[in-house]
């Protein structure tokens, strides 16, 4: 992570028509060639698995194999996305051990590491829940990890400033209730009066083909950090949408998704933007309907607002120039991936980026983009 003075990297295998078991060593061997004098402490395992057994077996064995290569706890998640170019993908965060105290906190659905520096502190982690027949049952378990997780560190929702929400079968239904609008009346009852001062955390929320659902977050508490919440003005905030883009009866009370556009952290000299997951939405109707290149194009234009000038003129200190670090492009359709990633390189060129197969929160929506922006 940048604000812990490292970052995070993507791994690809090396050979890319092994079996998904021999992809995986290529990339765990991989892992010792990582900067030297930082340390790992998260792996996420972007996977293509074919079924629940294939899906439970390669997370038994990742694990096992994550475990026997550190001599520290590693957070480890298997997020049930196939990536577009391999059959499994490694997402490694690390930091530096000279600046940050490291502590690992576990419980029965999710692990966490607390870091410490001066009066600072960070937690990182996830949690899951697959074990339930109902997706309700599910989130409310996941949430109620996470608040463990959190309490243990002494922190509180309130804390939060980035979340990931990996949700199985998103546009699906259970009975009548259908999965993303169950899980935003979930997260909306956690979540409570945590936020009223201060801004929703940047957040995605995507979907992976199996595992129940999975929350990665990074909470901060640091008396002198900043932590503000971006808008775009063309975007209608998620947490303002009208009734009507929302999934439901019209009797039902549905509760609007709980997030902003991007949220600005600024820590011990680090600056920051947490670019949420972004698409092509303006005001808060979809926009290129049926093309993956407008949509993609409209999706980066509206990423862009969140670091113009105009924006960052707003923020305390003095002008800030922006440069975006990586990005995670969330592709519905695989017929789509080439013209949206004409697309993106038009904009970003050879940008470090990685390509997800992923079903998105809405059915008319092809892509999503998420990132980071550095601010010097």
């Amino acid at each position: 992570m940048y604000f812990l003075n490292g970052d995070r990297i993507y791994i690809k295998p090396e050979t890319g028509c092994a079996s998904i078991e021999n992809q995986l060593l290529s990339c765990i061997q991989q892992l010792h060639q990582i900067n030297s004098g930082k340390r790992i402490f998260k792996l996420n395992f972007f996977a293509d698995t074919p079924s629940e057994k294939a899906y439970n077996n390669l997370r038994v064995k990742l694990e096992k194999m994550v475990s026997e290569k550190f001599e520290t706890p590693v957070i480890c998640a298997l997020i049930a996305q196939p990536p577009l170019t391999c059959r499994i993908l490694v997402e490694a965060f690390y930091f530096d051990p000279e600046l940050w105290n490291q502590e690992f906190i576990g419980s029965e659905h999710g692990s966490a590491m607390l870091f410490r520096r001066e009066s600072a502190k960070v937690l990182i982690g996830n949690a899951q829940s697959d074990s339930s027949s109902g997706c309700r049952e599910n989130y409310c378990k996941v949430f109620n990890s996470f608040e463990n997780l959190l309490s243990r560190a002494g922190l509180t929702f309130r804390s939060v400033v980035r979340q990931w929400n990996y949700i199985e079968n998103i546009t699906g239904f259970d009975g009548e209730k259908q999965r993303y609008q169950e899980f935003n009346n979930v997260r909306a009852g956690f979540y409570a009066d945590h936020f009223q001062q201060t801004g929703f955390p940047a957040a995605t929320g995507i979907g992976m083909n199996r595992g129940g659902i999975i929350l990665e977050f990074v909470a901060v508490d640091a008396p002198l950090a900043v932590s503000l919440p971006l808008n775009n003005p063309e975007q209608t905030a998620a947490h303002g949408y009208s009734e009507k883009v929302l999934v439901g009866k019209q009797a039902e009370m549905k509760a609007t998704p709980k997030f902003e556009r991007a949220r600005y952290l600024e820590m011990f000299g680090k600056k920051q933007v947490f670019i949420s997951g972004t698409a092509s939405i303006r005001g808060e109707k979809t926009v290129g309907i049926d093309n993956p290149a407008k949509q993609t194009e409209i999706t980066i234009q509206n990423m862009q607002k969140l670091y113009s000038q105009k924006v960052l003129s707003a923020l305390p200190g003095h002008s800030h120039q922006p440069k975006y670090g990586h990005a995670r492009v969330y592709v519905k359709n695989r017929k789509d991936f080439a013209a949206i990633k004409k697309t993106f390189k038009s904009y970003y060129g050879n940008l470090p980026v990685v390509y997800i197969i992923a079903d998105i929160c809405r059915e008319n929506l092809l892509v999503e983009i998420e990132g980071k922006v550095i601010l010097r």
